[in-house]
């Protein structure tokens, strides 16, 4: 299993290798509470849940307009102060999202960086960003390099992450430069029930395909978190949420 936890902590492990793992942020039955809010929350939205082309949940969009329960995992320690030395005391989340591979799903996803954000409206001209699109109502367009290396994501495992369930394949060290596809060197990543990895977006990272006859869920809360409330132009964020007011 693969703890990218080296002597200098998780803060430098994310400057390095633009990854790192935290362990057991969380425990089972706290996951378990989080798969039932999450469930809950999506069922009482009009936009904003994701269904399987064979019907059922599996995943959802736009969660911090119906969910709470990001706090939970932000006002954990080593989740808080890992937020605090990398973004500062300012810091706030501006978008959750939740996926779930489920038993017999065999999707996969290619390798990439995640470099879309969630705004308030479009702008036009759309620059300083890019793609501007609509996803489940809510504007989105491509950030800036600039913008995305000062990010940080969070993913809490809600189940385990396993060689059989699709885990998770990371090149470490490509957020470094956006610009350069460095694929060579490729780690796979598991981690238990409770873990929170977290990770910049520039990341190259893909998603494996799950053994067909696999048992495991593998479902994950995907937070994005900022430094500032400030955007360049005319732009604001879909929603800004202060870490600070727990």
């Amino acid at each position: 299993m693969l703890k990218t936890l080296g002597d200098g902590g998780p803060r430098m492990d994310l400057r390095n290798q633009g990854f790192a793992v935290l362990d057991q942020v969380l425990d089972g039955q706290e996951c378990l509470a989080v798969v039932n809010e999450l469930e809950s929350a999506l069922s009482s939205m009009s936009e904003g849940p994701i269904e399987s082309k064979r019907g059922g949940l599996v995943g959802g969009r736009n969660l911090l307009s119906v969910w709470n329960g990001w706090k939970v995992i932000t006002g954990c320690p080593d989740v808080s102060l890992l937020v605090e030395q990398c973004l500062g005391s300012e810091a706030g989340i501006v978008r959750a999202l939740y996926f779930d591979k489920p038993p017999g799903s065999g999707w996969s996803l290619p390798m990439h960086r995640d470099k879309t954000i969630a705004v308030a409206a479009h702008c036009d001209p759309v620059k300083p960003f890019a793609k501007p699109t609509r996803k489940a109502g809510v504007p989105h367009v491509e950030a800036t390099e600039s913008l995305l290396h000062s990010m940080l994501t969070l993913r809490l495992h809600l189940d385990p992450m396993r060689e059989d369930n699709g885990p998770l394949m990371v090149v470490p060290q490509s957020h470094r430069d956006g610009s350069v596809e460095q694929q060579g060197n490729t780690e796979i990543i598991q981690c238990q029930a409770g873990d929170v990895l977290a990770m910049r977006p520039l990341l190259l990272h893909a998603s494996l395909a799950a053994h067909r006859d696999t048992r495991f869920h593998r479902r994950v809360v995907h937070l994005e978190l900022v430094s500032s409330r400030e955007l360049p132009g005319d732009y604001n964020w879909h929603m800004f949420l202060p870490i600070s007011a727990r």
